[in-house]
């Protein structure tokens, strides 16, 4: 039983935990031995204020208990003390906490009435409140979830309303949280605020200059003045600090309402500092098991000790508790009865009610019950970053998965886990792109998808690595997405010819009896994953369309005699799996934006979609008895950041953007986005660097991909028909004073040419070619008669176009090139995948390097420095080396963190989109 604190009064600067006044007595204080003698006489007059008692002090000043008899309420006034009393840096400190807190004015951060002068120095006058601080309401036991979230949103309401002034607390912790009798949370002591806006103008009154000096001349003494168990790893190693490092501080906070104690404890600094650097916390779900699965997973987020994966700003981590409220609402159910004016009527109602429904309930059960149920989801993993792609062993007591990055093409590591309980154990530690890991049948190995990228050449090969720890060792070439299908024999995904066609085959381990099962059409196209029914006379397939677009799931028959039909819900099928009895084809699949669970009747039954809510479900594994599955639930959040002279700033909050693009001038940025609330298709918006503005550049059109012209009058775009086989190219312009026009069908990848042309990738039957088409949609052409893979970005003058190729290195390897459009010999600018691009201005060239052809945001970005007259970077005959084989860099190069790159004028701004994928295994049961 939590036992009860009294409340305390204070005011909105000052920890009250020790001050706890007495009605009877208001100038006594429990607990204040350790108080001073007050400089300030009870009964004495400060301004138009009179002293009626010491409330008590805080880390640099005395607070008293005062009332305005001009309008008649109590207020609190804080003077500067002891040390601080004297000095112009403290009084300048002193000082900011006036400012920060009369510029924010917001109902959850304390209110501040006046700021004066008298005999006994400076003083502030504020808002007397009556509740208790955090400090005191987690001393009495663990906070609820509902408890945890709705404090939680109040202060992240606070400091997104700081934030947005360009004001950092620097001092989050339950001690300066207060909580009124009315149950609403104000931060308190804004002391150690800090400015951290963009320029020289001032917030509120706060001149910046003298702001930063203020704060550089007090470095030392803010660390020991703050609370050094809430301080964000940035802090400790005392680096610059900014909005991020009061969501940690904040996470701080939460953690120890969940849990009752501290993530980061220690007997001295030395011992809490290592344990901020470097030591994981204990799992919330271990001191607290009631913790709910979504308030873990933001704790966890706003743990990281990477600020850069960390919540970015107060707004996202306020999303995402309403969303947790939101959730555990919608899983509260209330049943009422109607009071009956006789009993005997009553009794009879309800003997009636009650057959009926249980008549209904066993109908209702029987036809349309829910497959799933949240209430009964059991966590497995509980890492902070991601665990995807599970797999379960044969005999159903191990799991093994992907820790780190996507589903598709991470660079994370193999894992393998003792079920339902035992410890993670990583199997691999190295750079390379994997996917795909399943076990071996005897369950002593875990076979898994490699692509290996080195000189010229790259590999979709199988390696295994023992469960019980071992070096990984080569199993299959070119064999990718490899299961087995009985005994020896394996049946895995094979690319033919060059370039990137990949189908399905069987054969034994020994890739003896080799044959075809199942080949898409197009030389673009490729299928990934394979999966055999029960009884091996039937095939699910995970494939990619010509436009390297997730295609739904087809249903092939295993002897390979027809190419089958799709089957599922009509979206991006990633996974699959078959029920013991072959009865149930499930599938994971992003519709319309959310990605969830479908299960369906073999072979012809309607899709039905059995797992719902806000976050995300990614991959299957079935159990052998068919009663459960494991899936990989959890959320991805994109965010695009603009650079500039001052750093990195965000652009974008909610929603899931993509595809940003500078503009020529450099004062734009463009983007898609789409509205995961309402799974609405991506639209073209634009930012304005100068104001902050974001606008719906054409609102209420699906688009694929675009290119706005140099001299932003036009933007070029591509949409897809119903279908999705048939993309098309329209024209319009960014004013919208006409109406879009359609240039052509069957293309997509569009850019700006030369000549007012556009240039795109050419869909044809059976390759893609680099096309040119005229803005009236007339003189539509191949360029060149070599096929494509990719089309990338143009150069500013419309010279040359970047493509993705085959390569020479074998038939698994590919290049990137820069090809010539007015004829001339294309030049390789890697040999493999590297998007990349020119500033607007053709002084510089760049290329992701590390994004092996994932789309990741990951990576390192190299930008070389263009010679004059030059185009293209002086680069050896094999193009730019890939990161593994340790080359040497170029001359006259740097090298930038991140991976989709758009560059301004002079490469002094850019912009990049950056994705955060936290997952987490779990196990449902299926009914």
């Amino acid at each position: 039983m939590s036992r009860i604190v009294p409340a305390s009064r204070t005011h909105c600067g000052y920890n009250a935990a020790k001050s706890v006044m007495h009605s009877e007595d208001p100038t006594r204080i429990e607990g204040s031995a350790d108080i001073p003698d007050s400089m300030v006489s009870v009964g004495e007059q400060v301004g138009p204020y009179r002293i009626e008692g010491i409330l008590g002090s805080g880390g640099m000043g005395k607070v008293y208990r005062a009332l305005d008899p001009r309008l008649g309420r109590h207020v609190a006034l804080k003077f500067l003390s002891g040390p601080y009393a004297a000095g112009t840096v403290a009084l300048e400190r002193f000082q900011r906490e006036a400012r920060a807190i009369s510029a924010l004015n917001h109902p959850n951060v304390c209110t501040i009435h006046d700021i004066g002068e008298d005999r006994h120095g400076p003083f502030l006058v504020m808002e007397l409140l009556e509740g208790q601080t955090l400090k005191q309401r987690i001393a009495a036991g663990r906070c609820s979830s509902d408890e945890i979230i709705s404090i939680g949103l109040q202060i992240s309401d606070a400091l997104e309303a700081a934030h947005s002034h360009g004001i950092v607390h620097r001092d989050i912790k339950p001690a300066n949280v207060f909580m009124t009798r009315q149950n609403v949370v104000k931060i308190l002591d804004f002391g150690l605020a800090k400015s951290i806006s963009r320029g020289t103008s001032n917030v509120a009154g706060m001149d910046i200059q003298t702001d930063v000096r203020v704060a550089e001349t007090l470095t030392k003494s803010d660390v020991t003045l703050g609370t050094i168990a809430y301080m964000s790893p940035e802090q400790a190693r005392g680096e610059d600090v900014d909005a991020r490092t009061d969501l940690f501080s904040f996470g701080v906070v939460l953690y120890e309402m969940a849990c009752g104690a501290l993530p980061f404890p220690g007997d001295s600094w030395a011992v809490v500092f290592d344990a901020i650097l470097n030591k994981a916390p204990r799992p919330i779900g271990e001191r607290n098991p009631e913790t709910t699965t979504d308030l873990t997973r933001i704790i966890e987020k706003a743990l990281e000790k990477d600020r850069g994966v960390r919540y970015q700003t107060a707004a996202d981590i306020h999303a995402d508790l309403r969303r947790a409220k939101r959730s555990m609402e919608s899983s509260t159910v209330t049943v009422s009865v109607p009071a009956a004016r006789s009993r005997n009527l009553v009794w009879g109602a309800l003997v009636v009610v009650a057959l009926l429904a249980v008549l209904g309930t066993m109908i209702l059960y029987r036809t349309n019950s829910p497959v799933t149920s949240p209430s009964e989801y059991v966590q497995i993993t509980n890492f902070p970053d991601s665990a995807v792609a599970p797999s379960l062993s044969p005999d159903g007591r191990m799991v093994t998965f992907i820790r780190g990055g996507d589903w598709f093409l991470s660079r994370g590591q193999i894992y393998v886990k003792l079920l339902p309980a035992g410890e993670s154990r990583k199997l691999t530690d190295d750079s390379d792109v994997k996917y795909g890991p399943v076990f071996t049948p005897d369950n002593s190995r875990v076979a898994y998808t490699r692509l290996v990228q080195s000189g010229t050449s790259s590999s979709w090969d199988t390696w295994t690595v023992p469960v019980l720890g071992g070096e990984p060792t080569f199993f299959l070439p070119n064999a990718s997405g490899l299961v087995w299908t009985g005994g020896r024999e394996v049946m895995f995904s094979k690319i033919m010819g060059t370039g990137l066609h990949m189908g399905v085959v069987s054969s034994t381990e020994t890739r003896s009896n080799e044959r075809e099962i199942y080949y898409p059409g197009h030389e673009r196209a490729m299928a990934h994953y394979s999966y055999g029914s029960p009884d091996q006379k039937w095939i699910l397939l995970v494939e990619m369309d010509r436009t390297a677009t997730w295609q739904p799931c087809r249903l092939v028959p295993f002897d390979g005699s027809n190419d089958g039909k799709q089957v599922g819900p009509q979206g991006a099928c990633t996974s699959a799996a078959w029920s013991p009895d072959g009865k149930w084809m499930y599938f994971g699949a992003y519709v319309e934006g959310a990605g969830h669970i479908w299960r369906q009747k073999f072979p012809d039954g309607t899709p039905q979609q059995i797992t719902f809510g806000p976050t995300e479900e990614e991959g299957i594994a079935l159990a052998p008895d068919g009663k459960s599955l494991i899936t990989s639930l959890g959320i991805r959040h994109r965010t695009i950041w603009f650079h500039d002279g001052t750093g990195d700033h965000q652009i974008s909050a909610e929603g899931f953007p993509s595809l940003p693009k500078m503009s020529s001038s450099g004062k734009r940025v463009y983007y898609l986005l789409r509205d995961t609330s309402t799974s609405r298709a991506n639209e073209l918006h634009s930012y304005d660097v100068a104001s902050g503005k974001i606008d719906k550049i054409l609102p209420g059109l699906a688009i694929v991909d675009y290119e706005v012209s140099r001299d932003e009058q036009e933007v070029a775009f591509t949409t897809r028909t119903d279908n999705d086989q048939q993309p098309e190219i329209w024209l319009t312009f960014l004013d919208r004073r006409m109406p879009p026009r359609k240039i052509t069908v069957s293309g997509d990848q569009v850019s700006f040419g030369p000549n007012g042309t556009l240039v795109f990738r050419l869909l044809e039957e059976k390759a893609n070619y680099l096309g040119r088409v005229n803005k009236d949609g007339t003189g539509r052409t191949r360029v060149s008669d070599v096929p494509i893979l990719n089309k990338g970005n143009g150069s500013p003058g419309g010279e040359w176009v970047l493509v993705l190729v085959s390569g020479t290195g074998g038939n698994t390897s590919v290049e990137t090139v820069a090809t010539p459009l007015s004829g001339g010999t294309p030049r390789v600018i890697c040999a493999f995948n590297c998007p990349g691009g020119w500033s607007p201005d053709s002084r510089f060239f760049f290329a992701a390097t590390d994004s092996a052809g994932t789309g990741s945001d990951t990576g390192r970005v190299i930008v070389f420095n263009l010679a004059p007259g030059a185009t293209i970077p002086d680069l050896p005959d094999n193009g730019i080396p890939p990161s593994r084989d340790r080359v040497p860099l170029p001359a006259n190069t740097r090298v930038l963190e991140g991976g989709y790159m758009s560059a301004g004028p002079g490469f002094s701004t850019y912009v990049m989109s950056k994705t955060d994928i936290q997952r987490n295994l779990f196990r449902i049961p299926l009914h």
